[in-house]
């Protein structure tokens, strides 16, 4: 009885790392543990057989589906809670509407907005889900996935297209893909809908990957009214300021 109640205390401990780590080692588990690697194996079998635990291609162990579900959605809800009283700075400071926005399957959605208080703006409502390849925050959201997982979300190289600028192959999804994790934002000057210009930078939980995503969105006039690949002078100025929030954001998030 004894051996087993020390079982489950330590699978629980396992369970309870990998909601600190996203990722971890054999070796981590088993010196995190204090015990052997074989031991540290067959609890994480086990854990794996009951699907809390999964093992990604490298073989690091993260949480499986019966435990990341749950997980993602308090990580998600911790985040929109500690952002709410940020997004209304952030609007106040830029004069623009700003959300937070999370990906589901291949649409990107609204889970927390503060609108413009300008007579023009773009308007934005939560539960409200675009193509994540016409946005900025899904180009963020996307851009930390696999190839495997691309590939998977777009198995065709045709995509809609609703304007003259937008991402129209799943070839120019993955470069512009690689643009964004090198610059470290994602961008749209009028490609989900005429006229609506966007920036956003991903929102990391403590163990460095991405939550949530933060967002400003206005008319293209005031973005980037020259139309330039480049970051107009309003767009550099906007993109600092969504770094710095998100920043000031991930100082605060738990896990």
């Amino acid at each position: 009885m004894a051996d087993t109640l020390h079982s489950v205390q330590q699978a629980l401990r396992i369970l309870t790392m990998l909601q600190e780590t996203e990722e971890l080692r054999l070796s981590d588990v088993a010196a995190r543990l204090g015990v052997g690697k074989s031991s540290a194996h067959r609890l994480l079998a086990t854990l794996r057989e009951s699907r809390f635990v999964d093992q990604t291609p490298s073989r690091r162990y993260r949480l499986g589906p019966a435990m990341s579900g749950s997980w993602e959605a308090a990580a998600v809800e911790h985040c929109l809670e500690v952002a709410a009283p940020h997004l209304v700075r952030l609007r106040d400071r830029t004069l623009e509407t700003v959300h937070v926005s999370t990906l589901n399957g291949t649409n990107s959605e609204f889970r927390a907005v503060s609108e413009s208080p300008r007579m023009v703006r773009v308007a934005s409502k939560v539960g409200e889900s675009i193509p994540a390849h016409l946005t900025a925050a899904g180009k963020v959201m996307l851009a930390a996935l696999t190839s495997e997982q691309l590939h998977a979300l777009y198995p065709g190289e045709s995509l809609p297209a609703p304007t003259e600028r937008a991402v129209a192959t799943r070839s120019a999804l993955l470069a512009e893909l690689d643009r964004v994790r090198r610059l470290g934002y994602g961008r749209n000057v009028g490609e989900s809908e005429e006229g609506v210009a966007a920036l956003a930078v991903p929102l990391r939980r403590p163990s460095g990957g991405p939550v949530c995503n933060l967002t400003v969105t206005g008319p293209v006039f005031r973005f980037n009214p020259e139309g330039t690949a480049e970051l107009s002078a309003t767009e550099e100025h906007l993109l600092a300021a969504l770094r710095r929030c998100a920043g000031e954001i991930e100082r605060e998030l738990r896990h």
